[in-house]
């Protein structure tokens, strides 16, 4: 079937913690000039009970895992969910795009893989035909800081995070003792990960998938990246020219390893300059606008 034919609708959602206001210059962006030729709709969710993001109230936020196959609370299916009362909107068929950052995609990719539909060889939510995902900094094979967070005390955790993510001043150790759940859920090598990245041919030929991936530290956070970068991403190996061990700093955006983003179905692009958050200021940051630049043209190719 053609996809021109259809309208579009573009999806945006948020990582761990996250909020919808984290991607208001993606929305932004998607609703301008030449990207509004495409999309006849774009809407910007949280997976959380929030509809504007985790409400730290609700344990439910906290303790739901990104998917599980003893359950239906999780958060795919809370994502799913929004995004079919979203397409009731269309009484046609739609070609669906969906831009996730961070835990925000295995949170897609599990949606995808569990909760959608095949039909004429194409895979579908609702009356959507899932055509383009689009991984901003996702750790799809999981990410060191879930890792090294098991041995790191709550209350070190909480200060890194926020002044990585702002959290509400509110927030403290004993509320984030209650998301394990998804949390580790990201530890790399966990089941959910082994499952998750189990291949799924029709998934991954179907879907047009686009990983981009950040290698930089966030500048403002001053001395922190001195004690945490190289306590969560440092790496002992032996060089094969060498016959000794060496120690080094694994290349990452500062919460996920740069190596753990990229898929072997997909598209992997790399924007050296961008940190974890960055990837997300596609209109105030200078490598935000370079992860644009770099989306346009797959963005554009209807």
């Amino acid at each position: 079937m053609s996809q021109i034919s259809r309208k579009s609708v573009a999806i945006c959602c948020h990582g761990f913690l996250g909020e919808t206001g984290m991607l208001k210059e993606i929305e932004a962006t998607l609703t301008e000039k030449p990207f509004d030729q495409i999309y006849d709709k774009v809407a910007n969710i949280s997976y959380y009970s929030s509809k504007y993001g985790i409400n730290f109230t609700q344990p439910y936020d906290l303790q739901t895992p990104i998917y599980s196959e003893n359950t239906d609370q999780t958060l795919s299916h809370n994502f799913y969910a929004q995004i079919c009362s979203i397409l009731q909107e269309f009484n046609e068929e739609v070609n669906l795009d969906i831009y996730a950052h961070s835990m925000g995609g295995l949170v897609t990719r599990s949606m995808v893989k569990y909760l959608s539909t095949e039909k004429d060889g194409g895979i579908w939510i609702r009356n959507g035909l899932v055509t383009n995902v689009f991984l901003l900094g996702s750790p799809n094979h999981g990410t060191r800081l879930a890792q090294r967070s098991i041995n790191i005390p709550l209350d070190i955790l909480m200060t890194g995070l926020n002044l990585l993510l702002e959290l509400p001043d509110d927030v403290t150790s004993e509320d984030l003792q209650l998301f394990r759940s998804q949390f580790m859920q990201m530890v790399p090598n966990s089941k959910f990960l082994k499952q998750l990245n189990r291949r799924s041919e029709n998934i991954e030929e179907s879907i047009n998938w686009v990983t981009v991936r950040g290698m930089r530290w966030i500048r403002q956070l001053g001395w922190l990246p001195m004690v945490w970068q190289p306590f969560l991403f440092r790496k002992f190996w032996i060089d094969r020219h060498f016959p000794f061990f060496h120690i080094g700093i694994i290349p990452n955006d500062g919460l996920v390893d740069a190596n753990r983003v990229p898929l072997k179905f997909a598209t992997n692009l790399t924007v050296p300059s961008a940190s974890h958050m960055s990837l997300l200021y596609w209109k105030t940051k200078k490598s935000g606008k370079h992860v644009l630049k770099l989306l346009k043209p797959i963005i554009l190719s209807r």
